[in-house]
């Protein structure tokens, strides 16, 4: 090395930058956004301490389908399937998209006649690596920014930051309780010419609310009038109580072509670990999809999509009769929060009971906490489910701009085993809750 080149090389150390840059500042923005996140992260770990009848994330302790469990086992040690543990094609295994068309129109009578039920064939089914991946990429699909996406108030948290994390405006319609049911006058006031997407999901989450067939035609007849997509999260379709059935908006006269549907393995089988759902539509939305999911995941679990295949051939609608168990743990936990004085909203189908505080005079997170150290139940606050008005510079959760997002509301994860459920009221109905204040 010359004179001259070690010149210009230690000139270059020289004004190297030590200082690390900072993250973006999307990812910055919804960090102060989030901030309930940090709560839910908390009850979380909390939740899973020892001891503690953990009624809080939404996750079964059952063991989840021995037939789809049994078969991706297989799939794994069998030399003779080696080929079921290396890529599939991004839209998924042929076997799985198979057997999902093959259940939904057997279920739902989808026969491609009229009354808008349309057969679901292979080309209208993407594998995705869970619901969460599908609620994304359906997303980044369907709006971008400037555009809004109009959404319920309380409602799954994902909605509202993946919203945001496209680029797109989340826009609130509240629901109101008891049976928190959409006022179609209310989601009708709320759209504007900005609105692309309007997000249903039905069992609701957190407060188990079903779509009746009414509310299934007004969604359609806005969605028609106004040009909108819909994006429907129907990951807990198999699990409704009292006879309600499930329906589906695609089902809906000319709904199918502007229609996503988010369906979850991880809830259908309850196997929540594997993150293998689908999204279902037109082959041509499905192409838009595919953009973003070729770029993230690129295929679910190859294994995992067998043992799912298998399931869903073998599956007589019984479900390992879970939903009978998810219905029975409903009403005795619900008979014991009503003898403490909590008000219940009954769910009509999901994994979830939601409980209002206030006839005890406390809000939901107070009253989670109390549960949490005095009972040992985990449970799950309301203000992880409610928003802060996008339209309020502070944005985030907690009280900002006025509003006071910790609602007297509590969420307990109902799909456990029943002596998980009669754990946790017998530790309710010995807890000895304080005065009203």
């Amino acid at each position: 090395m010359n004179d001259a080149t070690s010149s210009s090389s230690a000139s270059k150390d020289a004004t190297i930058n030590t200082t690390v840059p900072p993250l973006s500042d999307m990812t910055l923005a919804e960090f102060r956004s989030n901030t309930s996140e940090t709560i839910w992260n908390e009850l979380l770990v909390l939740g899973m301490q020892p001891g503690v009848c953990n009624l809080g994330q939404g996750f079964p302790d059952y063991s989840g389908s021995r037939v789809a469990r049994e078969a991706a086992a297989a799939a794994m040690v069998d030399p003779s399937m080696s080929g079921i543990n290396q890529y599939t094609l991004p839209a998924g295994l042929g076997s799985l998209r198979s057997a999902i068309c093959a259940y939904y129109n057997k279920c739902y009578g989808l026969h491609g006649g009229g009354g808008g039920k349309k057969a679901i064939a292979p080309e209208n089914v993407m594998i995705t690596v869970g619901a969460t991946e599908a609620l994304f990429v359906s997303l980044k699909t369907l709006a971008g920014p400037g555009d809004e996406v109009l959404m319920f108030n309380p409602g799954f948290p994902w909605y509202l930051s993946t919203t945001r994390i496209v680029g797109a405006t989340p826009v609130l319609v509240e629901l109101h309780g008891p049976d928190f049911a959409p006022d179609m006058e209310e989601v009708e006031k709320a759209i504007t010419a900005k609105t692309r997407v309007l997000l249903l999901n039905s069992p609701h989450n957190p407060c188990g609310h079903c779509y009746t067939k009414k509310e299934m035609e007004g969604f359609a007849r806005l969605a028609l009038k106004y040009n909108l997509f819909v994006l429907s999260d129907e990951v807990y379709e198999n699990v409704t109580f009292g006879g309600v059935q499930h329906l589906r908006i695609a089902d809906e006269e000319g709904m199918f072509e502007r229609t996503v549907t988010l369906c979850s393995a991880s809830k259908l089988f309850s196997l929540t670990g594997w993150r293998v759902g689908w999204a279902l539509s037109t082959p041509e939305v499905l192409k838009g999809l595919a953009v973003y999911h070729h770029n993230t995941s690129y295929c679910a679990p190859s294994p995992l999509q067998h043992g799912l295949s298998v399931a869903l051939e073998a599956e007589d609608g019984s479900f390992e009769d879970m939903p009978k168990l998810v219905e029975g743990n409903a009403l005795l936990l619900g008979d014991a929060l009503k003898e403490k004085g909590f008000a219940i909203t009954q769910p009509q189908g999901g994994h979830f009971l939601v409980a209002d505080t206030t006839p005890l005079g406390l809000k939901g997170l107070e009253c989670a906490k109390l549960l949490l150290i005095h009972a040992k139940v985990g449970v799950v606050p309301g203000i992880i489910f409610y928003f802060a008005d996008p339209k309020d510079s502070n944005g985030g959760s907690g009280n900002k701009g006025g509003v006071d997002m910790d609602r007297p509301l509590l969420r307990f994860a109902i799909c456990k085993r029943r002596d998980t459920i009669e754990e946790a009221v017998r530790r309710i109905r010995a807890m000895v809750f304080p005065s009203k204040h």
